[in-house]
């Protein structure tokens, strides 16, 4: 749900209420910011909402700890009344009326403590912040809270500088590789940047912590060489037309080489559906990678594009697949792909690519350093080797660009199939029944 809506020429918040909480308050909460700005409109709403999570939080608990029933009258006014003793820093909670029709009325103020909001909380205002977030994004960020609290056992208020080093210095001594270590400790400010942002803690103490880098570099991810291309594309799945459960049929023979073709990611290749492969009456067959249908994610907002098909997948037998599976009525292009327990079409694939990229009855490919996504490195390579500039191969692979120049206006579409047409594969593409 949005916290903040148009509704007639003016910018209104708006939040829902926990179940066991409109006896008090009703199932909506809403008031009218005044104003018409809408960059300013946001900020106090997701100041409103973080003031008002951290009040549901706080009710939550003095829920638990009293069977003692809420006061049935003036309800908004005497919930969580002043203490009669000192308590740490307090934040400033403005409130709404109970609804639409009184929403204009003066608001309250209630002094509420800061210091209730525990990093679960901070967690559950992540997710109302996030509520397209995919589920494993979620699942990471859970796991790394859980570890966070059981090195540092304290409050959001009470977090320092040297908590968070300690706890960066504590994964470098798991040997963690660094790039996990940033990536926790980026969960962490994220969470902190938040409360800071709605006005529950001063400073965010866990910006700006560095990971030293490494005495010697890991190694890094490279494209597949010539000859892994080729014990690739004349493995089993292809010189036999054989089919493991785990390579979900077809998609175990196409998913490699149009991961070649486009440079396209492995999730944005298993979510296509039918209709994201488009026939253009001057461009040739697009496809279209999109957040657009039910279960489809992107990485980012540059990964949203379309992509000109290589001719050498068409005369793979590309187009003739699409139509078979079409003519079938499944509206996903690889339907036997099964989601993995995090919902990602692409979990249970890449799982199985990877043992059967290394496997002695599969392709046979040992080197550690590629693995499925080389294909977006290989891909990136037969760009370069083509002449194709580098603005226009980020435009075909979805790469965010680095130049404020280039993030003006988009590549136009005659110059990416143009740029297509001009790639050269270092294998022949196999094409599909030739082991019949």
């Amino acid at each position: 749900m949005s916290y903040m809506i148009h509704h007639h020429g003016a910018f209104w918040f708006q939040i829902r209420v926990p179940r066991n909480l409109t006896h008090r308050y009703g199932q909506l909460i809403r008031q009218n910011l005044n104003t018409s700005d809408r960059a300013l409109a946001q900020s106090l709403a997701y100041q409103l909402a973080g003031q008002w999570l951290a009040r549901f939080s706080a009710e939550r608990v003095n829920q638990v700890r009293s069977d003692t029933p809420s006061p049935a009258e003036n309800p908004v006014a005497t919930v969580n009344p002043e203490p009669a003793v000192p308590q740490p820093p307090y934040l400033e909670v403005v409130e709404a009326g109970r609804s639409e029709g009184v929403a204009g009325s003066a608001p309250i103020t209630v002094r509420q403590a800061a210091s209730e909001s525990t990093l679960d909380d901070l967690m559950t205002y992540w997710r109302d912040l996030h509520p397209n977030c995919s589920p494993s994004t979620d699942k990471e960020m859970t796991s790394t809270i859980k570890e966070f609290k059981g090195i540092v056992p304290k409050l959001p208020t009470e977090i320092s500088r040297q908590d968070m080093m300690k706890y960066r210095d504590i994964l470098l001594a798991k040997k963690l590789v660094r790039a996990t270590v940033r990536k926790k400790l980026g969960f962490i400010a994220t969470l902190l940047q938040n409360a800071v942002d709605a006005g529950k803690l001063e400073t965010n103490v866990a910006k700006g912590i560095r990971v030293p880098r490494p005495k010697v570099e890991p190694v890094r991810r490279r494209a597949f060489s010539n000859e892994e291309l080729e014990q690739i594309f004349t493995s089993p799945v292809y010189r036999d037309g054989r089919r493991d459960q785990g390579g979900a049929g077809e998609a175990a023979f196409w998913i490699p080489m149009l991961a070649l073709a486009t440079g396209a990611r492995l999730e944005e290749l298993c979510q296509l559906r039918v209709n994201d492969i488009v026939l253009h009456p001057i461009h040739g067959v697009l496809m279209r990678i999109s957040d657009q249908g039910e279960g489809q994610r992107i990485k980012t907002t540059s990964s949203r594009r379309t992509v000109p098909l290589h001719p050498e997948l068409f005369e793979s037998g590309f187009m003739e697949y699409v139509e078979e599976v079409e003519e079938a009525g499944p509206q996903w292009l690889f339907p036997d792909l099964e989601p993995d327990h995090d919902g990602r079409r692409s979990g249970n694939f890449s799982k199985w690519f990877g043992r059967y990229l290394r496997n002695e009855r599969g392709c046979r490919v040992k080197d550690r350093s590629v693995v499925f996504h080389s294909f977006r490195h290989s891909f990136k390579s037969l760009c370069r080797e083509a002449e194709i500039s580098e603005e226009v191969h980020d435009a075909l692979t979805g790469h965010a660009s680095t130049s404020v120049g280039r993030s003006y206006g988009q590549v136009p579409l005659p110059a990416l199939v143009k740029a297509v047409r001009k790639i050269e594969f270092p294998v022949p593409l196999p094409k599909i029944g030739i082991w019949l």
